[in-house]
């Protein structure tokens, strides 16, 4: 049996670690050109959401409605680089370790293995 996972759910149960992408994804809404830019100021807005809540930014990949929805939820590399610290989530995660770096999907592929 598949175990579904809850949008945002990047808090590994099993090693109390945040799931963290390595890098960014293929389709990263941080990387140059990414659709999320043809929104003039949707990203901004989205980051600004997420900072005001105190959340990390899920990759949207890892979203039940995303491109692998079986894979477990993971804080989005992109964000984590430059807002991470913004969060007291994410401000913790690092200062402790508690951040886990977890390979994103390669283009194509579906699974994410280590």
């Amino acid at each position: 049996m598949t175990r579904r996972w809850r949008a945002g759910d990047v808090l590994d149960r099993e090693t109390g670690r945040v799931r963290v992408f390595r890098r960014r994804c293929s389709t990263c809404v941080f990387r140059p050109g990414n659709l999320m830019h043809l929104v003039p100021g949707r990203l901004e807005q989205l980051v600004a959401e997420n900072v005001e809540r105190g959340a990390l930014l899920t990759c949207h990949q890892t979203l039940p409605y995303g491109v692998h929805p079986e894979l477990q939820p993971a804080v989005c590399a992109g964000f984590w680089a430059r807002h991470g610290m913004e969060t007291p989530a994410g401000r913790l995660a690092r200062v402790i370790g508690l951040a886990r770096p977890v390979p994103p999907a390669a283009r194509g592929d579906r699974r994410d293995t280590p």
